[in-house]
Order: C-alpha cells, then sequence, then structure tokens
C-alpha cells in the first residue's frame, strides 16, 4: 500500500524572505534527520510559500492537486 503523509506548519516571517529561506532550511534538514533510515520513505520534499490570510486549513478536506 501507498500512502502520503501531510503536514502544515504556518510561520510567521515578519523580516522577510531572508528569514523565510533560514526556516526552510532548518524544516529541511529536520525532515531529512526524520526520513533518513527509515525504508519506508521513498520519497521527500520541502517547500515554503508565502500564504495569504490567517485562516488555518483543514488538511483533512484538503485537495490537491498534482500537475
Amino acid at each position: 500500500m501507498k500512502c502520503r503523509g501531510l503536514v502544515v506548519i504556518d510561520y510567521d516571517c515578519p523580516k522577510g524572505f531572508i528569514e523565510a529561506a533560514e526556516e526552510q532550511r532548518k524544516l529541511q534538514e529536520a525532515i531529512d534527520q526524520l526520513c533518513r533510515g527509515n525504508p519506508r520513505v521513498v520519497y521527500h520534499e520541502v517547500d515554503l510559500r508565502e500564504r495569504r490570510g490567517d485562516s488555518t486549513p483543514d488538511i483533512k478536506n484538503m485537495k490537491l492537486r498534482l500537475s
């Protein structure tokens, strides 16, 4: 069986993109550490994007578009 794990983390980076890039680096390192040595993990990727609004998403009902 294949499955996908989703995690949503919202950051507040008042200093802008440089601060966001540092948070992305930290997140990448943490995910790499989590996945390292786990034979069940076949792929992982981290992406940090600008978001708008203050509402939190409901990941149980989130629909993913794959292009």
